[in-house]
């Protein structure tokens, strides 16, 4: 992973620096050679298009940068990056013509343990859980905000309860094994008509 620093900016030619340069040719090729090696179409900043760099200036604005490299779909070349904007990093897409394909917010598991719960999350893991015990904990972080993802199982049922940092409950779904989802309620009440019995 290659990271957007002051070493890719242009920068005037001084005697020093053309000393400097003269110096290691060989190391710094073969550095590059391990690097390609190590991640297959990773490239330098400032050797994509101009559009390309075009565009991840301005979807950056001075976050920082990493540069994931180049690849190739049916529309052709694209280039991608991960954009550091403090707490919240975003997976960026770029077509060769410098058209932006995708920025997406990058979500960030962790395994934590039930101790390490705010106490609100902790509240509501007790009144949806009603009892059950607590087979794994983990934390989704999207930006600034957290998700406690539970895996609760009791004696009859097992759940998944995921609930915002704050508090709020997302969502409780029973794992349900390979089973059919729950349908929605639409389909649930045109099910029961074509399934209903007539009264004569």
């Amino acid at each position: 992973m290659v990271v957007l620093s002051a070493a890719d900016a242009p920068k005037g030619k001084s005697k020093e620096a053309k000393d400097t340069k003269a110096a290691k040719p060989a190391k710094t090729q073969a550095q590059a050679q391990t690097q390609a090696q190590e991640d297959p179409g990773i490239i330098k900043f400032s050797t994509a298009p101009a559009a390309v760099q075009k565009t991840f200036k301005e979807e950056a604005k001075g976050a920082n940068m990493e540069l994931l490299g180049t690849a190739a779909n049916d529309q052709g070349a694209f280039y991608k990056a991960t954009l550091i904007f403090g707490a919240a990093s975003y997976e960026v897409a770029v077509a060769e013509s410098g058209l932006l394909l995708e920025k997406i917010l990058q979500v960030t598991t962790t395994e934590v343990s039930l101790d390490d719960c705010p106490a609100p999350v902790k509240k509501t893991l007790g009144e949806e859980a009603k009892g059950a015990k607590v087979e794994g904990v983990e934390k989704l972080s999207e930006g600034k905000r957290d998700h406690y993802v539970f895996d609760v199982a009791s004696s009859k049922n097992a759940y998944q309860i995921v609930i915002m940092d704050d508090g709020t409950l997302i969502s409780k779904v029973v794992d349900l094994s390979g089973s059919d989802p729950v349908p929605a309620p639409a389909e649930a009440k045109a099910k029961s008509k074509e399934t209903g019995t007539r009264k004569n």
